[in-house]
C-alpha cells in the first residue's frame, strides 16, 4: 500500500510538473509589442496561476497556453461556450454575452486594451466555473464581474471637445455590485477620465442617474438607486467639478436596462447612468 501511494504522489508530481509547463513559459515570456495582446497575457497568467494554486493542473496549462499565444502576438479570442459543459438553457445567455463582449473588443482594443483584456479573460472566468457547475455563489460573482467589465468597456468614450465647438450628448455608465454604493477601481478610473474631459467641455449640464436590478422591495431599490447617483455627484464635485451644473435622479428598478422578473439579480441593472449636454 506504501508503495502504491508513494507511486500514485510522484505520478501527480510529474503531472503537475507538466500541467505548468506552459505557465512557467509565460511568466518568463517577453509580451507583444501590441498593448492588448499584452495586457491578455498577463490577465491569463493571473487566472493560470490562481488555478495551479488550487490544483487545477489542466484548467492551468489550458489558460497559461492562451497567455502564450497573445504574449507571441497570435490572436486569441473569447472561449466559444458551445465547446464547454453548459446546459443547453444557459447557451444562448452564453453565446450573446461573447458576441457583444467580442464587438466591444473590437470597437476598443487599440483605445481600452486593458479594459478590453479584463472582459475577455473575465468571461473566461464565468465559463470555465459554470463548466464545473458546482458552486453557484462563484458563478454568479463571475457573471457580475464580466459584465462589469464588459459595461466599462461599452461605456461612449467621452470625446474631446475643443475650443467653442458644440458639445454633443455623450454618456458614461458606472455598474455597481448586488446591493451596493461602492465604487470600484473602474468606475473610479471612469470618473477620473469624465473629470478629464470635462476640463475642456466648456459650457455643459450632467444629469446623474440612479438605478437598481429588481432584487428587493421597489422602495429600498428608490433609495439604493438615488445613494449610487448621489455618490457619483459627490465624488464628481469632490474631484472639482462645478456642483451648479449636476443634477441628480433616482428610478430605482423602474427603468431597467435588460428587463428581467421580480427578484431577479442583473448586472446591468445596477448602474448610474452620466449624460452630459
Amino acid at each position: 500500500m506504501r508503495g502504491f501511494v508513494t507511486a500514485l504522489l510522484s505520478l501527480l508530481a510529474l503531472t503537475a510538473c507538466d500541467s505548468t509547463a506552459s505557465l512557467q513559459e509565460l511568466r518568463h515570456a517577453q509580451p507583444s509589442a501590441d498593448p492588448y495582446q499584452a495586457a491578455l497575457a498577463s490577465r491569463y497568467q493571473e487566472f493560470a496561476e490562481e488555478k495551479v494554486a488550487s490544483y487545477d493542473w489542466w484548467t492551468s496549462k489550458y489558460f497559461a497556453d492562451k497567455g502564450l499565444m497573445a504574449a507571441y502576438g497570435r490572436d486569441v479570442r473569447a472561449e466559444d461556450p458551445a465547446q464547454w459543459d453548459i446546459p443547453k438553457t444557459m447557451q444562448d445567455e452564453f453565446a450573446e454575452a461573447r458576441n457583444q463582449l467580442m464587438q466591444a473588443v473590437e470597437a476598443s482594443r487599440e483605445e481600452q486594451p486593458a479594459e478590453a483584456a479584463q472582459a475577455v479573460v473575465a468571461y473566461d472566468r464565468w465559463v470555465e466555473l459554470q463548466d464545473d457547475q458546482w458552486n453557484e455563489p462563484r458563478i454568479a460573482d463571475a457573471r457580475d464581474d464580466f459584465f462589469a467589465a464588459l459595461g466599462t468597456l461599452k461605456s461612449t468614450a467621452a470625446p474631446k471637445a475643443t475650443g467653442a465647438m458644440p458639445v454633443e450628448t455623450t454618456s458614461t455608465v458606472l455598474y455597481f455590485p448586488f446591493d451596493s454604493t461602492a465604487l470600484d477601481d473602474r468606475a473610479k478610473a471612469a470618473i477620473g477620465e469624465l473629470v478629464g474631459y470635462l476640463k475642456d467641455a466648456g459650457n455643459v449640464s450632467i444629469n446623474i442617474n440612479g438605478h437598481a436590478d429588481r432584487a428587493g422591495a421597489d422602495a429600498y431599490n428608490l433609495s439604493l438607486s438615488e445613494h449610487r447617483a448621489k455618490l457619483v455627484m459627490d465624488a464628481l464635485i469632490a474631484a472639482g467639478v462645478n456642483a451648479e451644473i449636476l443634477h441628480y435622479f433616482a428610478f430605482g428598478e423602474s427603468d431597467p436596462k435588460t428587463p428581467t422578473d421580480d427578484g431577479v439579480r442583473e448586472p446591468l441593472n445596477r448602474r448610474v447612468e452620466i449624460f452630459i449636454e
